[in-house]
């Protein structure tokens, strides 16, 4: 400042501000020599060094109470406790003219010993834009240090003015793309350095993790012992030998590593580096070697290297495959706690390999379910009764079908991903469901089906309270538009959607509010192909064939959309493709639905896929993309189209396996050419055929309900006749898996319905009470209050203790997903890593609970930290 803007600055504190006394320090004596050249007007100008401050005051005072006064000291500000003028100071205005004392009024710093730091530090302060992005941070009460990180935020350009936000923007800058480079200097540590700020930032270091390497500190060496002592924390076992030097004291300091390395993982923008940075650690210390001499149970907490989790998966895999009988559920409660992990996390912050680690985990669980089910049935299938064993397959046995899918799926993913870990459990899986299972319900079955000196099922096609196929349009169509003139339904005829994906679909509809759905199982018709099971869903009074075994209903044919057209005309109904519905907007669907009173919608992805050699290994996939279309359907229908009621349903079901057949899954056959109309994989359709000794036999007439009397043969079990065609996709035979043809019911809740299709997540209450901390590393437990359901959907919550809005612990994910109806298979256990530092005991801060998807908060308990005691050792 130049004497004009000094004069001007005095001026307008005594004019403007009315200040009568006014206080200038000029410590570094610059404005000793012009203070006379100030002349201001009706100001009197005393120097400080010439008076007594006993004469100061009494001419301040005593002798001119009134005056203005300037009084000048060419000499630093003293402490308050030095100060013999303090009492009028207090009362007056200081004035600094110097850099450092212009810089600290603008950052409106209250604490006259950090213009020092100030003026060590000037170079910082040449960039304006350095001066005003610290101005959005600074605060009165900054002392050095803290006005010390705040600049390093700056130069950093990080999120936050601490360490943490500062450490996580210098690591970014040593990642060149996918690469970490540990000799890299990054521009902003060349900016500390040269800013004078790295003796303080190696300070800081010490004092939040207890890194105190004085001989060669480093950044790279400083994120290798962070990471390494998380893991050795977070390990239940001895730290491995090689590595465990790197590890920082336990001072209480290092708590802070795994609070750091947390917060990093989970940071939205920043995870990415963490992954590059870990992986080049993790290679550097041999973590694959390190870790392969732990189990899982050892490994479950530790989030801190990739490696962590190959080996987790690895050995739950071999854990999985050579069980012996025991029970899955410590492992089960290991993939849980993985799954809300970083790197198989599908929330924002999982690491980018989440979907194959995910998938891995997703389908070792459906393994440990297929297992555990394959115990139940150790002594065999046994029933009294087909209907019994019917009921059975809808109630319970389906589930083989449905993990042994599922697992494949995930499986797939894991394969795709270029990772064949799961190759050894895949085996396993397979002997279990196509070596054992399908043979046993297999055996199961046939013995209902045909015996050998009586009749059996094929002889009498029905079962007590289940619904023949050909009865569909009767049973489940009809009743709904003669109830009501004005009723509408609409049906979707999924080809091949077996009874297991349809029993997933109705789990799915009945997640959703506003949507209730019911499921049925009929008793296909039986040879179980596309053409026969298409025509017994329409409406008719007769079924019956040609010489060429094309079907018809009531004498016309029904092969085409048109001739279904036709047939549905007569009861007010049309039909359409799938993919033409869906292409059509609100209003063009709803014109086109208009004229009728039954709709038929006619989908294909099933066995569009898995019926075809090139293609059938896509069978699973083809089975979650027709969930997916059917969900978008019915979510078109009710909400665009303004149908209450859809029925979705199928021509037959399906049998697959991974593993190809071998030629003794080929049954031979020898039929005459004259007698045989239609050849299949899965049977024989003919006339004047004559009964096999190893085949069933049956007629339509029986099975299908037809006019004409065709016979057929099927091989028994899951026996083919041929592999044409694609050789572990089949439907046509008399497996439940092929004849249970799922029948969903789906309908709109309105009024007072609606609070029957409420969706909520499930409650979460703390456990215990839990008021005061006197730990560095508290535990929790958690109690999930509802089990899981269809309409209680689970929660996952990130969990930490903050102060305010602060992270002040580590954050943890849980999930509460349990369906179990034992309070104690629901508890949820965890524990935190506070920050070290200095906690107020008189105060409290809170146990905050966040959704993971979407960060609101579920619940925030007040706790109090005492440390005292601990912290005396």
């Amino acid at each position: 400042m130049d004497n004009k803007q000094i004069k001007e600055a005095l001026q307008d504190i005594f004019d403007k501000e009315k200040h009568r006394i006014v206080f200038w320090y000029d410590g570094e004596q610059e404005f000793t020599e012009t203070l006379s050249e100030l002349g201001m007007d009706g100001v009197n100008v005393l120097r400080l060094d010439e008076y007594s401050p006993l004469e100061i005051k009494i001419r301040l005072e005593i002798e001119d109470a009134y005056s203005r006064y300037l009084l000048y000291a060419p000499h630093h500000e003293p402490a308050a406790e030095d100060d013999w003028l303090i009492d009028i100071r207090l009362y007056s205005r200081t004035f600094h003219a110097d850099k450092a004392s212009i810089i600290a009024n603008d950052l409106s710093l209250e604490n006259q010993a950090v213009r020092s730091f100030i003026r060590e530090h000037l170079a910082f302060f040449r960039s304006a834009d350095r001066w005003e992005r610290l101005k959005k941070w600074a605060a009165p009460q900054d002392r050095e240090d803290e006005l010390a990180v705040k600049m390093m935020a700056v130069l950093a350009r990080a999120d936050q003015p601490d360490l943490f936000s500062v450490l996580i923007k210098l690591y970014e800058a040593c990642c060149d793309q996918d690469r970490y480079d540990e000799k890299q200097v990054p521009r902003a540590w060349d900016d500390i350095r040269k800013m004078g700020l790295e003796e303080r930032f190696w300070k800081f270091a010490a004092q939040t993790f207890g890194y105190d390497n004085q001989e060669s500190p480093g950044l790279a060496d400083l994120i290798l012992r962070l990471m390494v002592t998380e893991m050795a924390g977070s390990i239940n076992g001895e730290v491995p030998a090689s590595v465990v030097h790197f590890v920082l004291p336990e001072n209480g300091r290092a708590l802070n590593a795994p609070v750091f390395l947390s917060q990093w993982r989970s940071h939205i923008k920043y995870h990415n580096h963490y992954h590059i940075i870990s992986g080049a650690i993790g290679k550097k210390i041999d973590a694959p070697n390190l870790l392969s001499a732990y189990e899982p149970q050892a490994l479950q907490d530790v989030m801190t290297f990739e490696a962590v989790e190959q080996r987790i998966i690895s050995a739950l895999r071999d854990a999985v495959i050579e069980n012996g009988g025991q029970s899955f559920d410590q492992i089960r409660a290991i993939i849980n706690r993985r799954l809300d992990g970083y790197w198989a996390s599908a929330a924002p912050g999982g690491g980018h390999q989440a979907n194959r680690y995910q998938a891995a985990y997703h389908a070792l669980e459906k393994a440990t379910r297929l297992f555990d089910l394959r115990k139940k049935y150790d002594e065999g299938m046994t029933y009294p009764e087909a209907a019994a064993m019917f009921s059975a397959y809808t109630r319970e046995l389906f589930y083989f079908d449905q993990f042994y899918r599922v697992f494949n799926e995930s499986a797939d993913a894991v394969e795709k991903a270029g990772w064949d870990v799961l190759k050894t459990l895949r085996e396993s899986v397979e002997n279990c469901y196509t070596g054992w299972f399908l043979e046993n319900i297999g055996l199961a079955w046939g013995d209902f089906l045909q015996a050998d000196n009586s009749s059996g099922l094929l002889d009498d096609w029905h079962l007590p309270k289940i619904c023949n196929q050909y009865r569909f349009f009767r049973e489940f169509v009809e009743p709904v538009i003669k109830a009501n003139p004005r009723n509408r339904i609409f049906v979707i005829a999924s080809d091949a959607l077996r009874y297991e994906a349809a029993e997933e679909f109705t789990r799915e509809i009945n997640s959703r509010y506003r949507l209730k759905a019911s499921l049925s199982a009929m008793l296909g018709v039986l040879p179980g192909y596309t053409a026969l099971g298409m025509a017994s869903l329409l409406p008719h009074k007769t079924l019956s064939f040609t010489e060429k075994a094309d079907v018809l209903a009531d004498g016309s044919p029904v092969a085409s959309m048109e001739q279904r057209e036709k047939i549905l005309a007569s009861r007010e109904g049309t039909a359409i493709k799938a993919d033409s519905l869906m292409a059509m907007t609100k209003d063009q669907g709803r014109e086109f639905v208009k004229p009728y009173r039954v709709i038929y919608i006619y989908h294909d992805r099933i066995d569009a896929i898995g019926d075809k050699a090139a293609s059938e290994g896509e069978t699973f996939h083809a089975v979650r993309q027709a969930i997916e279309d059917l969900y978008a359907m019915v979510s078109f229908i009710i909400n665009s189209l303004n149908g209450t009621r859809v029925i979705i349903t199928a021509d037959h079901g399906f049998v697959y396996h991974e593993k190809p057949p071998a030629s003794l899954d080929k049954t031979s056959m020898e039929a005459s050419k004259n007698s045989i109309i239609k050849q299949h994989k899965r049977f024989i359709l003919g006339k004047d055929l004559e009964r096999p000794q190893n085949a069933f036999y049956g007629a339509t007439k029986n099975t299908a309900g037809t006019e004409t009397d065709l016979g057929f043969i099927t091989p028994k079990g899951s026996q083919r006749f041929s592999f044409s065609g694609g050789a572990r996709f089949f439907h046509g035979g008399t497996m439940p898996q092929e004849i249970a043809v799922p029948v969903v019911t789906v309908t709109e809740a309105k009024g007072g319905r609606l609070a029957e299709t409420e969706v909520r997540r499930v409650g979460v209450s703390l456990l215990g009470t839990h008021k005061k901390i006197v730990t560095n590393i508290p535990r929790f437990k958690f109690i999930q209050t509802d089990a899981v359901s269809e309409r209680v959907h689970s929660r996952v919550l990130k969990i930490s203790i903050r102060d305010g809005s602060t992270l002040i612990s580590n954050e943890e994910t849980v999930t509460f997903d349990s369906q179990s109806a034992s309070v104690e298979d629901r508890t949820r256990s965890i524990k935190l890593h506070l920050k070290s530092g200095q906690f107020d005991s008189s105060r409290p801060y809170d146990l905050v609970m966040r959704h993971a998807d979407d960060d609101t908060e579920y619940d925030r308990i007040s706790l109090y930290i005492d440390l005292a005691f601990t912290n005396d050792f």
